[in-house]
């Protein structure tokens, strides 16, 4: 191993074990409460099946994170429980101040003003590569996408004033209405191409810039859309359309140039056509939901899915239920009630200090997830009994798999 690598691994160490000094920043706790805190932080990420059965496994490591700390003068031993001593709480209450200030930055990244800015500032970036790319190719779908990027680059700003000035509302109605446009003239100038017709020149400049601005515009989308519904502002949501159908318009560009090598423009021009129908159709839906919050309606975002909130509840609901299986038949648990309890001690991350530091303790489920998954355990057949419940042989089965 080599001397950089032995001296990471020890850093590790050293920060684990002030994770387990920070498992008693609340107060005294058993060797069974360090566990379950030390390994707490990986609940908010799904991650269930570490704090479980597999945490069991870990012991060892604990255990010498436990001296460790001991060793240090940072924790006691008081009967069947350790405490924090007053060098230990130093320690951990420095290392909490540094994630507090991690934890102060992503939230600043996650404000609606910082994704306006971004937002600028990436449009802006983008026209300015895509513009000439499509001037050297001659891409009718390439230019299409620079010139709308170059006025997204304008209407970025709008948003970013709106929001700042609390006109979010208005800037999105103008935003609606520049989409429209955009589609009207996407389609005009793809029509024109069907009499007018034009030999591409595609070089690796325009490959590049196509592929490149697919990837950008993925990352803004996830990012403008993640912001707008935890902030619920519309505006961002109508900018995290726009960058959807970019990505769309990008691998369609980068289609239509690999067509042209073929010597088959016309895909080209039906690329521009599907592009420009794709601007009007997002438009429009748009446009309903502005015309329904101008009457008084609030906006209805479930029409705008944000499939990697699907993706890590989903994973949550899964990983959740299956450590409730494993709670009946290692830990005793065999009521309803007691189920639900744990399940909500678990969620509850405002006892975890590594994320209520970050300020994500907010960010836990709702009991949705706690009663879905429960009622999944029953409809598999996995659990049975009413008040008091059991473990089926088909719940074993499941559960040797997941352990």
């Amino acid at each position: 191993m080599s001397p950089e690598r032995s001296g990471d691994q020890r850093h590790q160490h050293y920060l684990r074990t002030i994770r387990i000094a920070a498992t008693l920043l609340d107060g005294p706790r058993t060797y069974d409460e360090i566990l379950d805190r030390f390994y707490g932080y990986l609940r908010p990420l799904g991650l269930f099946k570490k704090t479980g059965g597999v945490a069991r496994n870990r012991m060892a490591f604990v255990n010498e994170r436990l001296e460790e700390a001991r060793m240090l003068g940072w924790i006691v031993r008081e009967g069947d429980r350790y405490a924090l001593t007053i060098p230990g709480r130093e320690v951990v209450n420095r290392r909490l101040t540094q994630l507090g200030e991690t934890g102060a930055s992503i939230r600043a990244f996650l404000q609606p003003r910082t994704a306006a800015r971004t937002t600028v500032a990436v449009h802006w970036g983008l026209a300015a590569l895509k513009l000439p790319a499509g001037l050297l190719s001659g891409s009718i779908g390439l230019l299409n996408d620079a010139t709308d990027t170059l006025l997204d680059g304008l209407s970025s700003l709008l948003v970013y004033y709106g929001i700042r000035s609390g006109r979010e509302r208005a800037a999105n109605g103008v935003l609606v209405i520049l989409m429209l446009a955009t589609g009207l003239l996407t389609l005009s100038a793809a029509g024109r191409r069907f009499f007018v017709p034009f030999e591409l020149e595609a070089d690796w400049f325009a490959f590049l810039a196509a592929i490149f601005s697919a990837g950008v515009c993925l990352l803004l989308w996830a990012y403008q859309r993640y912001v707008g519904r935890r902030s619920g502002i519309m505006a961002l949501i109508t900018q995290s359309v726009d960058s959807r159908n970019h990505v769309i318009v990008a691998m369609s560009v980068t289609a239509g140039l690999v067509a042209s090598q073929l010597r088959f423009p016309l895909l080209d021009t039906l690329v521009g056509l599907t592009v420009a129908l794709l601007i009007l159709k997002s438009a429009l839906a748009l446009a309903v939901e502005q015309v329904r919050s101008l009457g008084g309606e609030e906006t209805d975002f479930s029409h705008f899915p944000f499939w990697i909130d699907t993706v890590y509840v989903n994973f949550l609901h899964t990983q959740l239920r299956d450590w409730l299986l494993y709670l009946v038949e290692t830990e005793g648990i065999h009521t309803r009630s007691e189920l639900v309890a744990r399940a909500r001690q678990a969620l509850d991350f405002q006892g975890i200090p590594a994320v209520r530091a970050l300020g994500l303790e907010e960010e836990q489920p709702s009991d949705e997830i706690i009663e879905g998954s429960l009622a999944e355990l029953f409809q598999r057949g996995w659990l049975t009994g009413e008040m008091r419940v059991s473990i089926t042989n088909a719940g074993r089965k499941h559960l040797d798999r997941w352990i």
